[in-house]
């Protein structure tokens, strides 16, 4: 179910502008989860492993979805995976970063790319984390709670 879809789906909840995300995001108080990553598998293992702990998660497979996604249903945090088929992380982190409307949204890339010079980069072009696959549950709900500001429903 798409961040929309559960805003049309919860009209009854008491909303100032029920057609901004942004006002939808604040005032449910849920944390909203894009999950970018071209394998199937690993957005699925994301989700399991985040619905539970009170995040709502929606996926994109490319980096041209994020882009359009990301600047339509406003999350609070993007989860990105580098190595995508069309544009790679670091250029979604980039426009992301330079415009505007999303320039504020935590990214946390979750990449299989290790080197301390991939590090270094994703953090240069404005990430908040930087987790390297595979990555324990317990260190990414740690990351997400951290730069939302906010904890989970489960322990």
């Amino acid at each position: 179910m798409s961040f929309l879809e559960e805003r049309r789906t919860s009209s009854a909840r008491p909303s100032a502008q029920p057609d901004n995300p942004a006002a939808a995001r604040e005032s449910d108080g849920v944390v909203r989860v894009l999950v970018v990553d071209d394998d199937p598998a690993m957005c699925k293992l994301l989700r399991v492993m985040l619905e539970p702990k009170g995040f709502s998660v929606q996926e994109v497979c490319s980096g041209a979805r994020a882009l359009v996604v990301t600047k339509r249903e406003l999350p609070d945090v993007v989860l990105l995976d580098i190595i995508m088929p069309d544009i790679d992380g670091f250029d979604v982190c980039r426009e992301l970063k330079l415009d505007a409307t999303t320039k504020d949204i935590p990214i946390i890339f979750i990449t299989a790319k290790i080197g301390h010079e991939h590090l270094e980069r994703g953090m240069s072009l404005g990430a908040q984390g930087y987790i390297t696959k595979p990555f324990r549950p317990e260190v990414l709900i740690e990351k997400l709670c951290e730069v939302t500001g906010k904890g989970t429903r489960a322990s």
